[in-house]
């Protein structure tokens, strides 16, 4: 079907100033003079540091960079729509609205020559660092939105994002949700008519990128984004409907006058014909002659502001230098965690020798910034007396698991919880039944999206919240892998701990309740190998509690894996405010002859493998799978000379080779015989016909541990 006879929509489009820069003078907005020539020095530093970024980078001297040239008015208009306490979520290009917001072009350049520090957002400034994964950060906007709703706040959040990112699934979840939760964001899209070499044509069939609002349910408004007043009147607008809880999305048409990046060549795609026809749209000799007409610009007025710039990028640049002259290599283990996991810790100090520094001291208590410190969650663990267990109530796991979820909604107001008929349903496993009741407000249905659930979880952690998500399955995590991967996990990092993301993502997982295809899978390993990430599996009830308690009150994002054939196992003592710290092991069984490392359903296993063998089996249940509790392994493989390692996912890239990987490096010496493993199949989980087969039961562990006693 031809695109002239597709379905289109009356989009409101907005211009307040033509091409020649005369205003239609029953929309100019009321600004004062002052405040338009900041617009305009803005706009002004920002292309200006383009040209000087570019020549840098071309001299070798910084690394690859994202012109914002063309594009000035679309950001400096609608961040000076905002006010100080409003939210922007950037992408990757818009140092323009960093400027604006007080941002230094230091911290640009610095960001430029592959320093985390120029990442970082101004002190005191409600701003989330630049994103580069295309499309994944207006999920935490909507995620922020909804955290200010739910305040009553009078903030809102705006986010960024391209033309090309309207093709990415996560724009939409995004905003779909924030219309489900009338969210207090605004949503702009800088239409730059290119995504990288691909024209808008190749990118939709629609008539507007703003209609793409409508099936959200949210509000579509289109401006002329070379326009700096008329985006401004735009955004404004659209923070007030925020501010009533309707999202709004802004399409700015714009131009992207230099390349895409530094690495790129638009001549390959682009005619010169094409930038010629966009020369005399250019947003800042637009606003320019505006100003003239105005009278607040003369070319001496001109020429003063450019030496001005000139003299603050020639500081910027000298103090630049200076910060990567400086910059300790050593500060990339500071801030992936709140507090550096024992393991990372060597790692540093080897980091040190390598280099021939002295070593530095470890860093003192990293959770000190609104979690619970290690000396916070050691009080208690595993530390029940008799008394305790006896008067305490039988639980199963999904009990204890509800029970912590009530527990800790009750202790902390910013705890949250939310996704997938985990309201009125209470859960597909009844973890999180009567809980909406209890605290209505603060449990959520959530739509199937769980890259949307998990983004909403970034920005409502960076709002202040602590949201406990759950995903129905832990097989259908992998939609939401890449937020879990490139955001829950680096906003720390990214941001050199300003921003954090308390956030638990729940999940069952694992072998034994016969569940169709994509139910049942394992792969923690995949988690594990995510630094700034835990990775939690409890094995009890109890463990269960004293976990979830202590990955909710953590600094860290959690991913807490819950075995689903353990739910309704049999009850056992749970006492209240049980509290079990992350990153310890459990010693199950103490022994001499083997030591047998498993987690989660499988220690079970192990259980009933060894109950009839004579040897003395130390049985260690890691229930922490990252930040791992290696020296509990090694101290008993040094004591015992032999290991197996039991897990239910397949055996190539399984945690069991990490285990191993990590004896060999430290205990390699105390082996009396070659480590095994007792694994699933390197095949995707069989149908509930043939999982038994693949399933490791006591009898494959039994024979392997066997094995190894008599090597």
């Amino acid at each position: 079907m031809p695109r002239s006879q597709l379905a289109t929509f009356s989009i409101e489009r907005v211009e307040i100033l033509d091409q020649d820069g005369r205003v239609d003078e029953s929309l100019e907005p009321d600004i004062d003079d002052e405040r338009l020539l900041e617009w305009y020095r803005t706009m002004k530093r920002s292309r200006r540091l383009d040209q000087r970024v570019i020549a840098l980078q071309r001299r070798g001297e910084l690394g690859t960079f994202a012109p914002a040239t063309g594009q000035e008015a679309a950001q400096v208009g609608s961040t000076a729509a905002l006010d100080e306490a409003d939210w922007t979520v950037p992408a990757f290009r818009e140092h323009p609205s960093a400027l604006a917001r007080g941002g230094s072009a230091q911290e640009i350049i610095e960001y430029a020559m592959g320093l985390e520090e120029g990442g970082a957002p101004p002190d005191d400034v409600p701003m989330l660092p630049p994103s580069i994964a295309v499309g994944t950060q207006p999920l935490h906007a909507a995620g922020i939105g909804w955290a200010e709703a739910m305040n009553d706040s009078d903030s809102v959040a705006l986010t960024y994002f391209g033309d090309g990112a309207t093709s990415e699934g996560e724009v939409y979840e995004a905003m779909n949700l924030a219309g489900v939760y009338e969210a207090r964001t605004i949503f702009f899209c800088q239409n730059n008519q290119y995504a990288i070499s691909t024209p808008l044509s190749k990118q939709t069939r629609a008539a507007t990128l703003a209609q793409k609002a409508v099936a959200a349910g949210i509000e579509p408004v289109q401006v002329d984004g070379n326009d700096v007043l008329g985006v401004y009147a735009v955004t404004r607008k659209a923070r007030e409907r925020a501010r009533r809880g309707v999202p709004t999305l802004i399409e700015a048409t714009t131009y992207r006058r230099e390349m895409h990046t530094t690495a790129d060549d638009p001549s390959v795609y682009r005619t010169t014909e094409e930038e010629a026809s966009w020369e005399p749209l250019d947003p800042i000799l637009r606003f320019q002659q505006y100003l003239r007409e105005r009278g607040l610009l003369d070319d001496e007025t001109v020429e003063s502001i450019e030496a001005e710039i000139e003299a603050d990028l020639k500081d910027a640049l000298e103090a630049a230098r200076e910060t990567k002259a400086n910059a300790d290599p050593a500060d990339m283990f500071d801030t992936a965690y709140a507090e550096r996991p024992p393991y990372l810790e060597r790692q540093r100090e080897a980091f040190r020798a390598d280099e021939g520094r002295t070593v530095a001291p470890a860093g003192g208590d990293r959770r000190g910034d609104g979690g619970s410190s290690t000396a916070d969650t050691r009080a208690g663990a595993d530390a029940a007396t008799d008394a305790d267990l006896e008067s305490a109530d039988r639980l199963n796991m999904v009990e204890a698991i509800r029970g912590t979820l009530h527990a800790e909604l009750e202790r902390d107001d910013d705890v949250l919880v939310y996704g997938q008929d985990v309201g009125v349903d209470g859960g597909v496993f009844r973890a999180t039944q009567g809980l909406l009741e209890g605290f209505p407000g603060r449990v959520h249905d959530a739509p199937v999206a769980e890259a949307g659930i998990v983004g909403l979880g970034v920005g409502l952690a960076a709002a202040g919240y602590r949201p406990v998500a759950e995903i129905q399955f832990a097989g259908f995590s992998f939609q939401a892998f890449a937020q879990i991967h490139q955001h829950c996990s680096r906003i720390r990092s990214r941001s050199r701990g300003t921003i954090t993301c308390s956030m638990v993502i729940r999940a069952p997982y694992g072998l034994g309740v016969k569940a169709l295809e994509h139910h049942s899978e394992s792969y923690e390993a995949g988690y594990a190998h995510i630094p700034g990430l835990d990775v939690v599996i409890p094995s009890t009830a109890r463990d269960a509690a004293g976990l979830l308690r202590s990955a909710i009150r953590s600094p860290d994002p959690v991913v807490f894996l819950e075995p689903m054939v353990l739910y309704r196992a049999a009850r056992r003592p749970v006492p209240e405010e049980t509290v079990v710290p992350l990153g310890e092991a459990r010693l199950v069984d103490q022994g001499t002859d083997a030591t047998v490392v498993a987690w989660g359903a499988m220690v079970r296993e192990v259980e009933d493998a060894v109950a009839d063998l004579e040897a003395d089996i130390e049985l260690i249940d890691l229930r922490t799978i990252s930040p791992m509790d290696t020296e509990t392994v090694l101290e008993s493989v040094r004591k015992t000379g032999r290991c197996v390692v039991v897990h239910e996912a397949p055996r190539t890239g399984g945690f069991a080779g990490e285990i191993a990987a990590r004896i060999a490096d430290e205990a390699v010496w105390y082996l009396e015989a070659p480590i095994e493993r007792v694994t699933g199949y390197d095949v995707p989980v069989p149908l509930p016909a043939r999982e038994e087969s693949y399933r490791p039961g006591p009898d494959r562990i039994r024979a392997t541990i066997e094995q190894v006693l008599a090597a």
